[in-house]
């Protein structure tokens, strides 16, 4: 079997040594609404943005680099076997690496790093407006919350693995819900997301814009430590 994996690169002016990776797969059991469907049109959207500022002569402090993996639910190989190829490379120049997977699936935002970007997740959700509760911040609804502020990524399940664990690389995996009863099964459906995961699509736009800019994505404050 021949798997694919899609990189596109915005060259850092400040750092173009430097790299901040943004990842997403996109093979999905069933129809994947949920996953990973509601990851990649998060990735797609902010590359767009991206684009836009390029146009207008933004370039980011260091380089970007967007990733789009296959064969992430056949064992993660697309990104494994990328990091694998470039480990020297990543290990020596890699800042972070930011992975959206199952971005939405319902209410309440969650978020596990390696404790390097604690900070940077909670300045980010600072200038985001809670999609379900749009007097507060995303960071106040956060902290009010009864899970964990900040988990830790341990084990494997998606594409940060091989980041966190065969090269030491910072690392983020965040998402709007948690777990959901049409996992992996043939009912994670644009129908589903619709009525159940994300009604209004609001959660969608949260993961990809903040509160004063329609053209300045939440994850651009990320990747442009």
């Amino acid at each position: 079997m021949m798997i694919q994996n899609v990189i596109g690169v915005i060259e850092g002016r400040e750092e173009p040594d430097r790299y901040v990776v943004l990842g997403n797969h996109r093979d999905a059991w069933t129809f994947g609404a949920v996953d990973p469907n509601s990851g990649t049109s998060a990735l797609l959207e902010v590359a767009e943005r991206l684009n836009k500022l390029q146009k207008r002569g933004w370039k980011p402090r260091r380089s970007i680099i967007l990733c789009n993996w296959d064969a992430e639910e056949y064992g993660l190989l697309g990104s494994t076997e990328w990091v694998e190829d470039n480990m020297e490379v990543l290990a020596s120049r890699a800042v972070a690496y930011l992975n959206v997977d199952s971005a939405v699936s319902g209410p309440g935002f969650h978020a596990m790093a390696t404790p390097q970007l604690d900070e940077l997740l909670k300045e980010a959700a600072k200038k985001v407006q809670d999609p379900d509760n749009p007097s507060q911040t995303l960071y106040e609804s956060w902290v009010m919350s009864d899970y964990p502020l900040i988990g830790r990524l341990g084990g494997g399940g998606t594409d940060f693995a091989a980041f966190v664990q065969h090269v030491g690389v910072p690392s983020v995996e965040m998402s709007f819900g948690k777990d959901y009863p049409v996992y992996h099964s043939m009912y994670d459906d644009f129908i589903w997301m619709q009525k159940y995961g994300d009604p209004l699509f609001r959660r969608h736009v949260a993961g990809v814009k903040d509160k004063s800019s329609r053209h300045r994505a939440f994850l651009y404050k990320s990747v442009n430590v």
